[in-house]
């Protein structure tokens, strides 16, 4: 066990912000909630409201869906009040997950450079083992983990009187690596890992053109959230494959991994990306499924094993001990420019700007006790002062969500009309962007780059606005009494080589397979061909029984009246339909709240409008029904069945449209 230095401080804040931007468990959120509130106290910063609400203000805006700021806002981050190092007193001791590890011992060195004093201690034992010491022996202030925690340690926090929050600070990416001097390998498919990490005894088992040497592997602790997240994401939770596995050696101690892969060209092990940085030269990383572990790929959430960085701590904690919070607000303030040279992933600038913002809002107005009705800015709208008609096209994910919408705006007294009509994610940005007929695109994607280009080609700037998430449902019939999940290479052979059920397991019937595709101009089918098939879309068109379609009822239909029949579509669509209709989980996780809060289930995708300045300004009735629309949406999206936006993503675009409505100050 290793003694040492940590950020425990500014992650409050960042974790805050960053939580909520990312999402995270369900327990976590309703306490989140009251901490921001807490927030202000909690630092114990005295900062007149004023200037709170013009710095909340002042974040510059997102013109395009790329998921990163613009240039101009990109250097004109929402700032928070500095702590003065040399000011703060007390001692913080932090303990759990070893991957946590490096980014906090950094930004201790830092804290320390700038002036502090007195000590903050980081026990490096793993995740399971941070919150031992976090929520039954009450030893520590703040437990580092690389997992969310468990529903046992909370009950075990609530025994000692403590509350976890959940703060997330980054994102790392497990690096599986081998010796510098292994000539024979350079990556592995997801099933090849599995093979390596337990049944194969050889190399040559794996590819018989690789040596015939026993595979050595050196595995990181059980009690680590490494080792759970990887045994998550290769075997579906079940440890006994990867534990009974011959030449394998455990250790909590990710140096005695690096020490015992560098020994030989066979050895094999993985842990936290820092540390293959740390070791570059002498490691040799792998791709998976033949996607490299760089920015681009974890941002994307492509690279199969990337996960976040996530610390703990408690309101009473924080509220008794300052020094946390100073030096959480600290760590807000500049992890950034550390964690990249950490061996990290930095937050989206866009989602933390949104998310400082948002805990702005938490230490001024919102502290306050404000309603919703005050998010960011905007001013309270009533419907019968609006007119002027409004017209809407787009996806078909985003559209039932938008229909609540408007039936709302109606009833408390709306008069004029509006109208969404359901073509697809493309097809209603070809209505936004080349023909110029609509004021609003509703999407279940990001805005293409030559999207982008044809809304400039007629003087339009989209306006990117997330309002919700939706989790892709994969279902059959009711009447299907054979299939429960899927894994992710199930799903991919369902929706393209397999022609019968019995080719995916001899045990299913051995009937066609038939399938009902969401057309290839929805957001639904790019997003899951994606996840799926990796942007290709020969395999899933190439496929035989496939019948596509734009109107997610009409593969509502085709599903239920066969139980060999299977199709895939936002998860409100299932619910609508839940009686007649099976949803499968994927990988073994379940599409809910808590999974997609905590980007678990794999098939989660964002729900977003977009508009242009220049529309809302021309017509104020769209800027009035958008600033409705977010003011209420989160009361209505549940039932919908959707999933609420995060407090910091919902509130970044209620800034968004009031700096377009030339309400910012």
């Amino acid at each position: 066990m290793r003694n040492r230095h940590t950020f425990l401080g500014a992650t409050f804040l960042l974790a805050t912000m960053f939580l909520v931007a990312c999402g995270s468990n369900g327990d976590s959120a309703q306490i989140i909630e009251r901490s921001e509130r807490e927030v202000r106290d909690v630092i114990n910063l005295d900062i007149d409201p004023d200037i709170l609400e013009d710095l909340a203000l002042s974040a510059n805006t997102t013109t395009s869906g790329s998921g990163s700021a613009s240039s101009e806002s990109a250097g004109s981050m929402v700032e928070l009040p500095e702590v003065d190092p040399l000011a703060v007193k007390g001692n913080i001791v932090i303990a759990g997950s070893s991957t946590v590890f490096p980014l906090a011992e950094r930004m201790i060195e830092v804290f320390e450079n700038e002036g502090f004093g007195d000590l903050v201690t980081y026990d490096s034992i793993g995740s399971g083992g941070g919150f031992e010491r976090f929520c039954e022996a009450g030893e520590s202030d703040i437990a580092g983990a690389s997992r969310a925690i468990k529903e046992g340690e909370i009950e075990s926090c609530a025994a000692i009187g403590r509350t976890p929050i959940e703060f997330r600070i980054g994102t790392d990416a497990l690096a599986v690596v081998v010796s510098a001097e292994n000539e024979f390998l350079t990556g592995l498919s997801h099933d090849e890992l599995a093979a390596v990490f337990s049944t194969a005894e050889l190399w040559s088992d794996i590819n018989p053109d690789y040596p015939a040497e026993p595979i050595l592997r050196y595995i990181p602790g059980t009690d680590s959230g490494t080792f759970d997240f990887f045994v998550e994401e290769v075997f579906d939770e079940n440890t006994e494959p990867i534990l009974a596995a011959n030449n394998t050696e455990l250790s909590e101690d990710d140096n005695v991994l690096v020490t015992g892969v560098v020994d030989s060209p066979y050895a094999v092990t993985f842990f936290g990306y820092a540390y293959y940085q740390e070791n570059a030269e002498l490691l040799k990383i792998l791709e998976i499924d033949g996607i490299e572990a760089n920015q681009e790929n974890v941002d994307a959430a492509a690279y199969p094993l990337s996960r976040p960085l996530i610390i703990y701590s408690d309101a009473g904690i924080i509220n008794e001990k300052q020094q946390v919070g100073q030096f959480l607000s600290f760590l807000l303030q500049n992890v950034n420019r550390e964690i990249i040279d950490v061996g990290y992933f930095p937050a989206n600038e866009q989602v933390l700007n949104g998310a400082k913002s948002d805990l702005l809002a938490a230490m001024g107005r919102m502290a306050a006790g404000e309603e919703a009705a005050g998010l960011a800015g905007l001013a309270e709208v009533d419907p019968l002062t609006v007119n002027g008609n409004i017209v809407i096209a787009g996806s078909s994910t985003v559209f039932p969500l938008a229909e609540r919408m408007i039936e709302v705006f109606e009833n408390e007294g709306f008069g004029d009309l509006v109208t969404y009509d359901s073509i697809g994610s493309g097809g209603g940005f070809e209505r936004f962007c080349e023909a110029g007929e609509s004021d609003i695109a509703g999407a279940s994607r990001a805005i293409k780059e030559g999207e982008i280009e044809s809304c400039a080609a007629i003087g339009r700037t989209p306006i990117e606005f997330r309002i919700g998430t939706d989790a892709l449902a994969v279902v059959v019939s009711a009447e299907n009494e054979f299939l429960t999940g899927l894994s992710h290479d199930e799903l991919a052979a369902v929706f393209s080589t397999a022609e019968l059920w019995s080719d995916i397991n001899p045990d299913y019937p051995a009937e066609p397979i038939l399938r009902y595709i969401p057309g290839t101009d929805s957001g639904t089918f790019d997003f899951f061909v994606e996840e799926v098939f990796d942007e290709n879309t020969e395999p899933i068109l190439a496929a035989n029984n496939t019948e596509l379609s734009e109107d997610d009822n009409v593969l509502v239909t085709g599903v239920v009246d066969s139980p060999y029949a299977v199709t895939f579509f936002g998860y409100a669509y299932y619910q609508e339909n839940a009686e007649l209709l099976k949803i499968l989980d994927i990988d073994g996780v379940e599409a809910n709240q808590e999974n997609v809060d905590a980007a678990a289930y794999p098939l989660s995708r964002p729900l977003i409008i977009y508009s242009d300045a220049g529309i809302i300004n021309e017509k104020q009735q769209v800027g009035q029904f958008l600033s409705f629309l977010m003011q209420n949406v989160n009361r209505e999206i549940t039932d919908v069945g959707y999933f609420p936006a995060n407090a910091a993503v919902l509130d970044q675009a209620a800034q968004d449209l009031a700096a377009a409505m030339g309400e910012a100050k």
